[in-house]
């Protein structure tokens, strides 16, 4: 398999501005994935700029982008491919999303198409962080008594799969499997912008910032059971 075309179209009951389609191309030739990423959002002829920009969105999230992704990101896709299941459907339900991927001269839906979206999620974010219009996530945590204060880091990048956990005393590479798991841990929580600083306060207690220029505090404007945010950082 020296190349892959993969197609994906919201299902018909996605309405606009979230409904979109993306394809990919890739080519398989080289040690590392090449890729052709193009993502179109649908029917947002029917809206206002006000009803778009209501919705979190902006009137250029349109993307074509293009570049080299590691060798993981082959190996995962090639694996994928191979455990994949063709099928061909005359039909689709409105509920249903809509998948082509080509493989020479083959073209097929995936019966796993649960795996292949979250492929395509994963892909998408390391496709917009390789091409810096997003930053990597990064949390830092400052958990402070009356004698010291210990910082913490933790990345994941999407570009290389790659979970890390850094403090002054030890940096730990996590299975990027455990990404999900964090994310869920650390972003449930209850977020109180009106409580949170924009600097880190000089007093006891455990702080977090997700990458911008607030601070919160557990327990005050950052609610959570706390083992969830100690158990990553005692790892």
């Amino acid at each position: 398999m020296k190349s892959l075309i993969l197609r994906f179209q919201t299902s018909a009951l996605i309405p606009a501005p979230y409904a979109h389609a993306i394809e990919v191309t890739f080519s398989l030739a080289q040690k590392n994935l090449e890729y052709k990423f193009e993502l179109e959002y649908l029917d947002r002829d029917q809206l206002t700029k006000e009803e778009i920009l209501d919705e979190g969105f902006s009137m250029e999230d349109n993307l074509t982008l293009s570049g080299q992704l590691p060798t993981v990101w082959k190996e995962q896709l090639e694996n994928l491919v191979l455990k994949t299941e063709k099928t061909y459907p005359q039909e689709l339900e409105d509920d249903q999303e809509f998948w082509d991927l080509e493989i020479g001269k083959e073209n097929f839906y995936p019966k796993n198409t649960k795996h292949w979206k979250e492929f395509i999620e994963e892909l998408q974010q390391a496709v917009i962080e390789q091409n810096k219009l997003e930053n990597p996530l990064q949390i830092t945590i400052i958990r402070a008594d009356n004698q010291t204060q210990k910082e913490y880091k933790i990345e994941g990048n999407f570009e290389h799969k790659s979970l890390t956990i850094e403090s002054s005393e030890k940096q730990s590479q996590l299975p990027w499997t455990k990404l999900k798991p964090l994310l869920r841990d650390f972003y449930s929580a209850e977020f109180d912008y009106e409580k949170a600083t924009e600097k880190l306060p000089k007093k006891t207690g455990l702080f977090l910032n997700f990458g911008d220029e607030y601070w919160f505090e557990l327990g005050k404007s950052y609610l959570t059971k706390p083992s969830k945010i100690t158990s990553w950082l005692e790892n």
